[in-house]
């Protein structure tokens, strides 16, 4: 049988669509965005709340946030259909437009093991497969590694760089990759399939034990899997939608959405939107830093449409 943990609220602002948190190791500091808000939130987790030390809004929607290498280089962030340049100071640079002139925006994404980093996009509209997989390598250049896809979400690696975990949250799946490291994609298999009453997969952690920690939207729950697919946890959230999550220490913080929710789900959730946090025993990396230039180019027209 799963371990049964329950969540507590940890504070924060509360966010209309809350995602993406992150560990920056540069600091230490947890950050994480509202997609819809289009912000960025920095603070620290101080015993079971957590402190906010500044917001920077990025006038758009706010996808994921990846450091980069130095102290105060600022990271790289995917907001709308761009690539950004996000300073400290909240300065934004645009580096590329990959999903320009298409009706879709970034959603979730993070970096691997050796630097590259990859972000995956969804429709706005909510037709199906219009969301792409993009990974952008050490050198700069950008190409569309997986095409088809509904609402690209969680993703995250192994320490090794050989297996990464993603989920589609259109397709209510979390598939395993074999990756390449200097190529990228080499096979996939399908590790878990959510039935509708377990909630639709959303953004997803790999801790340092090799297990893959998945957020439910609609599920009030996050479920910890082991590298097999057998479910080993089950974390009640005191909110519909959990969105994301990121291990600080042995803590295990979750963001969450307050819009949309169903009739009297803000009842039952009064904190939604806000984080939440339980202690789960096990720890995991902090954000992997993109180690290519910020002059980025993209792949050929002819291979975008793919």
């Amino acid at each position: 049988m799963p371990r049964e943990l329950t969540a507590v609220c940890l504070g924060g602002p509360r966010a209309e669509l809350g995602e993406t948190p992150r560990v920056d190791s540069r600091t230490g500091k947890l950050l994480w965005t509202d997609i819809t808000g289009g912000f960025v939130h920095v603070g620290g987790v101080v015993g079971d709340s957590f402190e906010l030390e500044r917001t920077l809004a990025v006038e758009g929607m706010a996808g994921p946030v990846t450091p980069l290498p130095g102290e105060g280089a600022g990271w790289v962030m995917a907001r709308e259909s761009e690539l950004v340049h996000l300073a400290q100071d909240g300065t934004r640079s645009v580096l590329a437009e990959p999903e320009a002139n298409r009706p879709t925006a970034f959603n979730d994404g993070v970096a691997d093991t050796e630097g590259n980093l990859w972000v995956g996009s969804m429709s706005r509209n909510g037709a199906a497969g219009q969301g792409r997989l993009w990974r952008f390598d050490s050198s700069g250049h950008g190409t569309v590694a997986l095409g088809g896809i509904g609402i690209s979400n969680g993703l995250d690696f192994t320490a090794d760089g050989r297996s990464a975990y993603y989920v589609d949250t259109s397709a209510r799946t979390l598939r395993h990759f074999d990756i390449d490291p200097r190529t990228g994609i080499q096979g996939s298999t399908t590790l878990v399939s959510f039935a509708p009453e377990t909630g639709d997969p959303d953004g997803l952690v790999v801790d340092n034990d090799g297990c893959i920690w998945v957020a439910l939207w609609d599920g009030w729950a996050v479920h910890r899997y082991s590298p097999k697919g057998e479910l080993l946890d089950v974390v009640q959230v005191p909110a519909a939608r959990p969105t994301a999550v990121a291990l600080v220490g042995n803590l295990l913080v979750i963001t969450s959405c307050s819009g949309w929710l169903d009739e009297g789900w803000e009842q039952e959730s009064p904190d939604a939107g806000k984080l939440f946090g339980v202690n789960v025993a096990v720890s995991g990396p902090s954000a992997r830093p993109y180690r290519g230039p910020l002059k980025i180019s993209l792949q050929n027209d002819q291979e975008k449409k793919r």
